[in-house]
């Protein structure tokens, strides 16, 4: 996995320096890579998918208008997503209907023998259920600091400056983050543990 992200963080970074020079195609490249993360970030202060694209839209827009003074940027990923952040909450400020950060992220679950399909499912449904619930119940900047640890895989230091933190502080988010959530799993453990006898 460190090798890919390697690969992508190479490859990133090549393509925005030819985007800073001016060329088109490594921009449209630099879109493409990017809109869904910056998309799922967004999901993270709004529901409104309309309200996210534009904000994107925005904030792409804005770097090819400022391409030639972007060449010093070398955390390329963390600098699109803090720009992203801080035009969301400064849009949904003007709304007045800023409101925590939730998790709207799709579940899939694995293909397995028709026997035991309907058994899994359901354990899973529950898992899933379970961890969403805990996550929910974080308060939003361990919530949010989580999000960019482990689905976006930004190391400490790109997620302070992305939520305009000192390291340590990050590194309380997601401590004690992981740790309210180890004592929610372990409190719904005994729950799963008897549906999973009961329908095996």
């Amino acid at each position: 996995m460190k090798q890919a992200k390697d690969l992508y963080d190479t490859y990133l970074s090549e393509r925005w320096i030819m985007f800073c020079a001016g060329d088109i195609k490594a921009y449209g490249d630099l879109v493409d890579y990017n809109f869904n993360s910056l998309y799922h970030y967004g999901t993270r202060f709004s529901p409104d998918k309309d309200l996210i694209k534009d904000c994107i839209q925005d904030l792409f827009m804005d770097i090819w208008e400022k391409r030639g003074k972007l060449d010093h940027i070398i955390a390329i990923k963390p600098y699109l997503f803090q720009s992203l952040r801080n035009n969301l909450i400064a849009r949904l400020k003007k709304q007045s209907r800023f409101s925590n950060l939730s998790v709207n992220e799709e579940l899939f679950s694995n293909d397995i023998s028709p026997e035991s399909k309907w058994i899994t499912d359901e354990i899973d449904e529950l898992n899933n259920s379970r961890l969403l619930n805990g996550i929910e119940a974080l308060p939003k900047r361990q919530r949010e600091a989580l999000y960019l640890k482990y689905y976006e895989d930004l190391s400490h230091e790109e997620i302070a400056g992305i939520m305009g933190l000192q390291r340590q502080a990050v590194a309380n988010y997601i401590h004690y983050g992981i740790l309210k959530l180890r004592e929610y799993w372990k409190y719904k453990t005994i729950l799963l543990a008897i549906i999973t006898d009961y329908m095996i």
